[in-house]
């Protein structure tokens, strides 16, 4: 037995995260060589490859010449010479794989690695953590790249998503082949209960107010940083109770200062930094995007005993009870729901579910889970 992993994205984001340690847990579990071809482009993956291959010497890290686009489906239809190139190449590695792991950010990206292992007859695996349409991701000519993403979708032999919602998704877009949940784990070391008013003070944030935050790449399109600060200046109550914090930054930076400073909301902008301390300042961290995975910051606050307020959708339907759950579209939805848990004195989540996150969706766990996964779908 043998495993390839293929991965053609230009950018590091949290799904190659969670492939590292999904990768060093089946090194860990399993001898057997394994290869993992990266896009040349993203320096970042083939660092950490590299440092996971001195430790582990049956991982081959190797390069690719080229990476993905945003027109990736249309592209391989196009260029079918693209699909023998790469099924040529997995039929020369040595020994042969058993197993292809195409690591998907979305359906579009490795989808060559799914269409080479078919045409070279080896079994293929797709992990995939946001199986959403290019339309619901709110992408240009959305709908008309959606055409050329449906046939993507019988490649795999399996499927190996994040949440429950995910794999219903799946299934409703037409996948046929079994799908396999592995929920993402974060550091429960790391992340876990602290003195809020320390951690306040060592990010130099407010004591007397109830701190909202928002953590992650400041993009208006998927993460709607805009819709908190809107739904806090509709609301007398929210407007005198609160005070911002934003962690990160991004193409809207500009955008997001222009709008805290127009409606004259009080705010924290903070560079990316040790979250850790952070949730410990914070009374509720507040995720309203358009669309998600199962997101790392979610379970990091919940494993900190953070409050979290999400979008109705994706990871945030399978762990944030009603109560805790917005929609995304109306800003005065999300002003309701953080008035009335200002009124009822801020509770905190359910003890239950923040065992559960500690308990099921630490490191330890998804390295088990997915190590499991991957060695069973291979055998």
């Amino acid at each position: 037995m043998s495993l390839l992993f293929y991965d053609d994205s230009p950018v590091f984001g949290g799904h190659e995260v969670m492939t590292l340690a999904g990768l060093d847990a089946v090194l860990r579990a399993s001898s057997e060589p394994t290869v993992f071809l990266a896009a040349a482009a993203n320096t970042k993956l083939l660092e950490r490859l590299h440092q996971l291959a001195a430790t582990h010497p049956h991982l081959t890290v190797e390069s690719l010449p080229w990476h993905s686009s945003k027109l990736e489906a249309a592209r391989n239809l196009a260029l079918p010479t693209r699909t023998r190139t790469l099924a040529r190449r997995f039929k020369q590695l040595t020994p042969a794989p058993t197993l292809i792991i195409a690591v998907q950010g979305n359906i579009e990206h490795s989808s060559l690695a799914l269409r080479a292992a078919r045409h070279a007859g080896i079994t293929c695996a797709s992990y995939l953590p946001v199986p959403h349409t290019n339309r619901q991701m709110g992408a240009k000519l959305g709908a008309a790249r959606d055409r050329f993403c449906t046939p993507i979708l019988k490649l795999p032999d399996a499927w190996i998503t994040i949440t429950d919602e995910m794999a219903r998704m799946l299934t409703k877009r037409g996948a046929t082949a079994p799908v396999h949940i592995v929920y993402n784990g974060i550091d429960t070391d790391r992340f876990h209960p602290g003195d809020s008013t320390e951690a306040r003070k060592s990010l130099n944030l407010p004591n007397d107010k109830t701190l909202l935050g928002i953590v992650g790449r400041i993009e208006f399109t998927q993460k709607q940083q805009h819709l908190l600060v809107e739904a806090v200046a509709s609301s007398p109550t929210l407007r005198h109770a609160c005070h911002l914090v934003f962690a990160g930054d991004g193409p809207d930076s500009p955008a997001l200062e222009n709008l805290l400073a127009s409606h004259a909301i009080p705010a924290s902008p903070l560079p990316w930094c040790d979250t850790a301390p952070l949730y410990q300042a914070l009374d509720a961290l507040v995720i309203p995007s358009r669309y998600e995975g199962l997101p790392l910051v979610m379970l990091e606050a919940l494993a900190t005993g953070t409050s979290v307020f999400g979008s109705d959708r994706d990871g945030m339907i399978d762990l944030l009870p009603p109560e805790r759950r917005f929609n995304p579209d109306h800003p005065e939805s999300l002003a309701t729901i953080l008035s009335q848990w200002i009124t009822n004195g801020q509770p905190g989540p359910s003890p239950d579910l923040v065992t559960r996150v500690r308990e099921t969706m630490s490191l330890s766990a998804f390295g088990r889970s997915f190590s499991s996964t991957i060695l069973q779908i291979a055998r």
